[in-house]
């Protein structure tokens, strides 16, 4: 009877919360977009783990199983590139939300069947600063995929993301998480309470909840209805959406990718004249731009039309060494474009980590050979109007630490130069952008994302969407076409956020080992 009512000797019911958490916080994301779902998410798991106080082994599996349910079902857009690699990122990343139940269950108190509000206010508290610490560590390490982390379920709730500028987006995961953690150990103190197993006593641990929930949006309000700065500079842009087919295990044609940015580049410019700024997405043909004369060709045809730079993306290859690269070609015909060299790889997709010691790895992936990642943040200097203009390439805008690196050098402009037509109409493309979207408030930057195929879109410094290449009749993303018009760009200053970074990892890292050291019983 046993083995019926437990795997591997944790009882079905565990297994039940953490899938079920696992799949809650899956609708917080792209393509549900239930930002509710991420406050919600962990409060089953977590109130298992605070009644049942699994040991170690206990809290890792069903922590992992957790992580897997949810990064297998909010990931699996990874199916249209790889499908083994889908599931070995998935396994990877569970990792980590393993270590966050092991740690919740280790900083529970002494005798957690005793739960009084300090205690409750004490645990949430720590509960979410090692959430926040685990989705660092899962940005970090092997360079990192911090993609979808908890705070990014909240660009719609603009009242909610604003405090990004102040501590990043992990800052709204600490509020998210806290709430959440508040209300399952409010729940599990009704419980003991209903049971008869302690007094009731006024709850101060939820109106804490709802204390930093409430601040947190008086100083979204505040930053919502503050007047816009005052615009220093106008920048008339064009940006193109050609939406070549991608195959990601055969390069498209050269000509087919030069044909289109040259005929959608054609009508963007003919229709509304010519522009400060036209912006190609990433490279897409799978070559290197100094190799190609189609491409040349396109550049130069552009140029005449009365695009006076353009920002493109493409392969530089270098002698053994092959970049991915933006490039800004301005001035007179002939003039060697400013380059910029893209620093973060994209893990198993622009390099496969270990592959020298497990070369079976490389199976897992789209053939081709490993890029090299640049070695500095850069920002390009338009030189009429004179703006200085961030590039950022393909997953790039989802990095927090890289989009702030160059933040620092103030720019105008944030500008993702990326090919999301790998994901097909899977979530990937809309998540991408649900990403980014905090990188413009962390920053306080606007973001020009120019995509191959959806979402090409433009986001103001307080998260919202601005415009996108949308079909009128069937509202689909992925159809070609380009964004127009004027951005009004004021002089950039840099956020908390942008100057301090990652503070509130630095403080929960703290709070962390001081509780782990107050949960150890005295000798």
């Amino acid at each position: 009877m046993s083995r019926v009512r437990q795997i591997l000797g944790i009882p079905i019911t565990g297994w039940l919360c953490a899938g079920g958490s696992g799949l809650i916080l899956t609708l917080g994301y792209a393509p549900f977009f239930q930002p509710v779902a991420a406050w919600i998410g962990l409060i089953p798991l977590a109130y298992y783990g605070q009644r049942q106080q699994p040991d170690i082994r206990e809290a890792f599996l069903l922590g992992w199983f957790f992580g897997f349910s949810h990064f297998l079902t909010s990931l699996s857009w990874l199916q249209t590139v790889t499908i083994s690699g889908w599931a070995v990122l998935s396994a990877y990343l569970a990792i980590y939300p393993a270590l966050w139940l092991v740690l919740w269950v280790r900083l529970a108190g002494r005798d957690p069947d005793r739960m009084t509000s300090w205690g409750n206010i004490r645990h949430a508290c720590l509960g979410a600063s090692a959430w926040i610490l685990t989705e660092w560590l899962r940005g970090v390490v092997l360079t990192g995929f911090g993609w979808n982390a908890l705070g990014v379920s909240q660009g719609d709730l603009l009242l909610i993301a604003q405090v990004a500028d102040l501590g990043g987006v992990l800052l709204v995961s600490w509020v998210v998480a806290f709430a959440g953690l508040t209300l399952a150990l409010t729940a599990r103190r009704f419980e003991l309470e209903i049971r008869g197993s302690q007094k009731w006593r006024p709850r101060w641990d939820f109106t804490a909840g709802v204390l930093v929930v409430g601040l947190t949006m008086v100083y979204g309000a505040r930053t919502l209805l503050r007047p816009l700065p005052e615009s220093v500079v106008t920048l008339r842009y064009a940006a193109i959406q050609p939406s070549v087919p991608q195959d990601p295990w055969r390069a498209a044609k050269v000509a087919r990718v030069a044909q289109e940015l040259k005929k959608w580049s054609e009508l963007a410019l003919v229709g509304g004249g010519p522009v400060d700024l036209l912006v190609w997405p990433e490279s897409l043909a799978g070559t290197g731009w100094r190799e190609e004369p189609e491409l040349q060709a396109a550049v130069q045809a552009v140029r005449q039309m009365g695009a006076r730079a353009l920002l493109t993306g493409s392969l530089d290859v270098r002698g053994p060494e092959t970049f991915n690269c933006a490039l800004l070609f301005q001035g007179s015909e002939g003039r060697p474009p400013e380059v910029y060299d893209k620093t973060h790889l994209v893990v198993m997709g622009e390099y496969v980590p270990l592959a020298g010691f497990f070369p079976w790895l490389r199976k897992l992936v789209p053939p081709g050979g490993d890029l090299t990642a640049g070695k500095n943040s850069r920002v390009l200097s338009l030189e009429s109007p004179a703006i200085r203009l961030a590039p950022l390439i393909c997953f790039e805008d989802a990095v927090p630490r890289v989009v702030r690196r160059v933040a620092q050098k103030l720019p105008h402009l944030l500008v993702n130069l990326t090919n999301d037509a790998w994901f097909g109409a899977s979530a990937g493309s809309r998540q991408h952008l649900e990403n980014a979207r905090l990188r413009a408030v962390e920053t306080r930057l606007p973001l020009l994302r120019v995509t191959n195929d959806g979402v090409t879109a433009l986001i103001s410094p307080r998260g919202v969407i601005l415009a996108e290449v949308r079909d009128p009749k069937t509202g689909t993303v992925r159809e070609p076409g380009f964004l127009q018009g004027k951005l009004e760009l004021p002089e950039p200053k840099a956020t908390a956020y942008t100057r301090w970074g990652e503070w509130p990892v630095w403080l929960s890292m703290g709070l962390v080992a001081v509780g782990l050291g107050w949960r150890r019983e005295p000798a």
